[in-house]
């Protein structure tokens, strides 16, 4: 029988087969692997998809300083990243079902200790209705946020915000950008534009890049404002809805660190690496994972092409590598995430080298994200092969996850054909939650090519809002059908 035991002298829980777990083990445990305040973990029951099991949950108040230092802004992937890389080393049992981000304290008890049962009263409906923004904070506006909330400058940011969001209750100082209006790290690149147009001025990256809270845009833009006395009018006068936008963004070169990241050469020790790589993993992959392949003749032979699978694991680009024939193999560019952990390391020229022969577009959605949209529209422009995985991170289930954006921008501009990949088997060799791989078939198949307007009409017919989405709600259900194919 689950019960939940958690009181004021016995600060634990117990969840499944009368195991105690301490909440506070926990939290020191997570807050070791990721820029964390202040964390609370406590039960949840009622959840879709649990039904009356209990849960572990925890709501987290970042340090936003951190996050600052390593110009990332998108809070709940970074968090999520280094969670799920820490997860596999706790039992089942104790690992978190997920979290909450609050840019608000957690309430404390008089003796300065985060009251677990207080945050629990305060979020756990909010979990159970799925709720997943920041908790809005109620009360007066001081004197200061009301002249900040009614500045000229205060009411063009709150209309910029409220077209590009789409939400029609109040915006109020203390909503996150990422949270609670849902502007991701391609909504930031648009809503640079919404102010462009709204203030007839070239917006600097940094006074929307480095902000969290609408209250930080507000004051940004004020002090980019006061900054550039001779700001230069906005050129580009069009939308970020409107056409021709984003392809006129990704139609620029790509800065000069990212240019000079690209190999299109056919050098020896390259190709040799590449060879080495190749063969290694095949051999690695027909002997523990029994890998089988099937419709690789539909990958193109020439012209650009977008190869994009289902993502459950780290084995995902490996097993593909191990099915492609030759050409495309040394052909293809991979679009990969750069782990939050990892940018530290990106500066060695060893690295730097090793990225660039082996053909890798590394991509975080922080810092450089358009950069490397950029790079691969360049890359398709030259009639290369790109592997694009479009749900962004691993599938925590096994399940298709939903199409980012980015995926739908750069098919649509570029107009190269799309090949669904299904990969089956990865999952269970090498899921997001197990900490060592295992051997299991995999079996990868390759779809025939579609095309963009194709996929592009049939979205708009399934009710998509725009051509973006619409390419990826197609491409999804596409791949998701050659998923299921018997």
């Amino acid at each position: 029988m689950i019960k939940d035991l958690t009181t004021r002298f016995k600060d634990f829980i117990v969840v499944n087969f009368e195991e105690k777990i301490y909440p506070k083990e926990i939290e020191e445990f997570y807050t070791r692997v990721a820029p964390i305040k202040e964390m609370c973990v406590f039960t949840v029951s009622r959840m879709k998809g649990v039904g009356r099991s209990k849960v572990l949950w925890a709501v987290i108040v970042p340090n936003l300083d951190d996050f600052r230092k390593f110009a990332s802004i998108n809070l709940h992937l970074a968090i999520k990243e280094r969670f799920d890389n820490a997860s596999p080393a706790l039992p089942i049992h104790k690992r978190l079902k997920g979290f909450t981000i609050t840019l608000e304290d957690l309430p404390h008890d008089l003796l300065g200790k985060v009251d677990r049962n207080a945050v629990k009263e305060i979020y756990e409906p909010r979990v159970i209705a799925g709720i997943e923004g920041a908790l809005p904070v109620s009360g007066k506006l001081s004197a200061p946020d009301r002249l900040l909330i009614e500045s000229e400058t205060g009411i063009k940011v709150l209309e910029c915000l409220k077209e590009q969001s789409g939400i029609k209750r109040l915006i109020i100082l203390e909503d996150s950008l990422e949270l609670d209006l849902g502007i991701d790290s391609l909504g930031r690149i648009e809503l640079a534009s919404y102010l462009g147009l709204a203030f007839s001025a070239d917006i600097k990256d940094e006074a929307i890049s480095r902000a969290f809270t609408v209250k930080d845009l507000i004051l940004g833009i004020m002090d980019a404002l006061r900054e550039a006395k001779g700001i230069r009018p906005q050129e580009d006068k069009r939308s970020p809805s409107g056409p021709g936008y984003w392809k006129k963004h990704l139609q620029v070169l790509p800065k000069e660190e990212h240019l000079g990241a690209l190999e299109f050469g056919t050098g020896f020790v390259a190709w040799l690496l590449r060879f080495s790589i190749a063969a290694i993993d095949c051999a690695i992959f027909k002997l523990f994972y029994s890998i089988k392949e099937e419709g690789a003749q539909n990958v193109p032979k020439e012209g650009a092409y977008i190869l994009y699978p289902n993502h459950t694991s780290d084995l995902d680009g490996p097993a593909i590598t191990a099915c492609l024939p030759r050409r495309p193999v040394f052909q293809l560019f991979y679009f990969v995430f750069i782990p939050y952990t990892f940018r530290p390391y990106v500066k060695s020229p060893f690295l730097r080298n090793l990225v660039k022969m082996v053909r890798l577009i590394p991509f975080d959605y922080s810092t450089h994200f358009l950069e490397a949209l950029r790079s691969a529209y360049l890359v398709l422009q030259r009639g290369k092969g790109l592997c694009f995985f479009p749900e962004g991170l691993r599938s925590p289930t096994g399940e298709v996850g939903k199409f980012k954006k980015g995926f739908g921008i750069l098919a649509k501009e570029t107009g190269a054909k799309l090949v669904p990949v299904a990969i089956e088997g990865a999952y269970q060799a090498w899921s997001s939650s197990a900490k060592y791989p295992k051997r299991h078939p995999i079996r990868v198949r390759f779809g025939k090519p579609l095309l963009p307007e194709d996929l592009e009409k049939e979205g708009l017919a399934m009710g998509a809002q725009n051509s973006y989405d619409a390419i990826c709600v197609a491409a999804r259900k596409a791949l998701i059908e050659l998923k299921e194919k018997k």
